[in-house]
């Protein structure tokens, strides 16, 4: 599939152009038609495979359709310009990483994105919060520090992804995570996207996702993007 062929807003359509975007990766080619159809997906997809653009284009376009088209069946019904997409994430450069190609893909359309996570200063987080933000792409921790204070209305999310799950696990999230889970609207579209599927994220999957459409990739090797590289090291020598 070509990005080409997507019946896309001009404005995106220019900007995916403007970043040399050509031919779908396999991830890409099954999410976006399932993500704009308002269907839930569950994704098991590495690193390097494009995930990515997979959920953001499909939602930043229900956003615009919303806007430009509100009858469509691909738009965000009842869409509101305080209305929010949120990305949780396990790390703060995940997180930046997410924000950058958001922000090049929302070029030129009003909208807006912003990375929260801890290590950080809290006034630029609650600024953003104050003026509006669209796509919420956050760490689960500093998430709730920010609903504590009250910078954080979940009733208004529309689309929650979880990308690289497993990691957030791993790094002890899952408390935060549950609490955002019962925090955000029951009728919102969500996306799931993880490296493996070890039981807890597989049990918190079954709970957040409703009828999922299931994608998997890539989980017998590394994503063709990632060089792998072993340093053995004498014990003498590792410090």
């Amino acid at each position: 599939m070509n990005f080409s062929e997507l019946q896309l807003d001009p404005r995106l359509k220019t900007n995916i152009q403007n970043l040399n975007y050509a031919e779908a990766t396999p991830i890409q080619e099954q999410a976006i038609p399932l993500i704009l159809a308002g269907r839930d997906v569950a994704g098991l997809a590495q690193t390097g495979t494009g995930k990515t653009a997979a959920f953001l284009v499909p939602l930043i376009e229900r956003i615009l359709k919303a806007e430009t088209d509100p009858t469509s069946e691909v738009a965000f019904k009842d869409w509101k310009p305080f209305h929010s997409i949120l990305v949780l994430v396990p790390t703060r450069e995940l997180a930046d990483q997410i924000n950058e190609n958001a922000l090049k893909f929302i070029a030129g359309t009003g909208l807006k994105s912003f990375p929260f996570y801890g290590g950080t200063g809290y006034d630029r987080q609650k600024e953003a919060l104050q003026n509006g933000v669209n796509f919420m792409i956050s760490t689960p921790g500093r998430l709730i520090d920010l609903y504590k204070e009250h910078h954080v209305d979940f009733k208004r999310v529309r689309a929650v992804v979880f990308d690289e799950a497993d990691r957030m696990f791993d790094m002890g999230f899952l408390p935060d995570v549950r609490r955002i889970v019962k925090a955000v609207p029951e009728k919102r579209q969500t996306m799931f996207f993880s490296a493996t599927f070890p039981a807890d994220v597989e049990l918190l999957a079954q709970q957040v996702l409703k009828e999922p459409q299931k994608i998997s990739m890539g989980i017998i090797k590394p994503a063709h993007t990632v060089t792998h590289a072993l340093y053995p090291v004498p014990p003498h020598l590792k410090s």
